[in-house]
Order: C-alpha cells, then structure tokens, then sequence
C-alpha cells in the first residue's frame, strides 16, 4: 500500500502546481494574443471627427450595401463586386480597418485585376502600420497599371516610412519620368530628391521645367527659391 503524503508534501505539491499555473497563465497574457490575433500589434482602428448625423448616414449606407450583398449570396445570383468596394469604403469611414482590409481582400480575391482597389488596400494597411504588406500592395499597384498618381502614392509612402531608401525612391522616380515624361509632378519631385542630394543645380533646373509647365507659378518661384537657398547653405 502507499503511504499517504504528509501535510507537508501535500502543500509543497499544491504551491508547484499554483506556481506552474501563475507562470503558463503570464505567458499566455503575453504571448497568447499574439498567437491568435493577425492583427496583433497593428492599428485596427483610427477616430474619425464627424457629426452624428453624417455617421448615421454612413452606417445606413453600410448596412444597406451589406443587406444586397447578403441577399445575392444567399440567393446564389451573380454577385455585383462593386459592393464590396462601398462596404469597404464605408468601414473606412467610420474608422474601422479591420473592417475594410477585410473587405478589399475578398474583392482582391474575386477581381485581382483592379489597381483602384490595389491601391486603396496599401493606404488601409499603411493606416494599420503594416508596412512591408502596405508596400507590397502598392508595388502590385503598379504591376497592374501605371498611373502616375500610383507613382506619386509610392513614393510618398517610401519617403515617409523608409526616408533612408532613397535610391528606391529615385529609381521609381525616374521610371515615372520614362512614363510620362515632364509632368509638373514629375518635375518638382525629382527636384526635391536633387536638392534633398545636395545637386542645387539639377534641383533648380527640374523646378524651372515644373515653373514653365505651371505658366510661371509665382508659389513654385518661391518654393524653387527657398530650396535652393537651403541647398546652397548646407
């Protein structure tokens, strides 16, 4: 027969077993969320400053989209794709991110095709701060279609979240120029990367091309200007 334990072995057994516990407990709080949450660690949600009764509106505009495209799928009918672009849009709106990645990853299923979308979904993730699934979105922007405003999006991006990768930026710089050649946009940002490298000359000399586009734009005179003061003081 077994001997019985002691009190004493009783209690040692019971305080290991409570310490065991307390310790998988904190390490499920610390770890366990970020096992099952995709989203952990990113924003899921940003405020958004309107009036009540415009919210209202747009929270009518939502269900309403959502009702159609429940209805269809539920009746097996063609469904119409563009609804999920407004579900989208509309979570957006009311500051849902979640929300609307979501959305835009079932229409991207659906119709990989669409650049509108592509780019739309890069700003989404680029809100929840996630920026390597941001940048890859908006690299499949323009894989799918070359819009200089795609261009411009790009490279926005890249200055704010990597300013360091500046040969990135002018490699999708000059790519936008073979593309469209002197456009006012194309002008003055190739003009910023110049001066930003310290080549006042080339700087001025992309702004003067922009001032000529822009009928001798007196805020491009300025702007031009007070670059080019900067350049030469550095």
């Amino acid at each position: 027969m077994m001997n019985r334990f002691s009190r004493k072995q009783v209690v040692i057994v019971l305080s290991l077993l409570a310490v065991l516990f307390a310790g998988g407990h904190g390490v499920w709080q610390k770890y366990g969320e970020r096992l099952t949450n995709p989203y952990y660690g990113l924003n899921t949600y940003f405020e958004v400053q309107m009036d009540e009764a415009t919210r209202v509106l747009i929270q009518q505009r939502l269900a309403t989209a959502q009702a159609s495209l429940a209805a269809q799928q539920q009746n097996g009918e063609d469904v119409d794709t563009q609804l999920y672009l407004v579900i989208a849009e509309q979570h957006k709106m009311l500051g849902d991110l979640v929300a609307s990645r979501e959305t835009y990853e079932a229409y991207l299923d659906r119709v990989s095709t669409s650049h509108v979308a592509w780019n739309a979904y890069a700003k989404i993730l680029d809100l929840m701060n996630d920026v390597s699934a941001s940048e890859t979105a908006y690299a499949k922007t323009l894989s799918v279609f070359h819009g200089e405003e795609y261009y411009r999006d790009y490279v926005g991006f890249l200055q704010r979240r990597f300013p360091e990768r500046r040969a990135d930026v002018k490699v999708l710089l000059d790519e936008a120029y073979t593309r469209f050649g002197q456009t006012l946009w194309t002008m003055t940002a190739l003009g910023d990367w110049y001066f930003d490298a310290k080549d006042c000359t080339q700087g001025k000399a992309h702004y003067d091309v922009a001032i000529a586009l822009s009928d001798d734009d007196a805020t491009l005179r300025r702007d031009v200007q007070e670059l080019l003061e900067a350049c030469e003081q550095r």
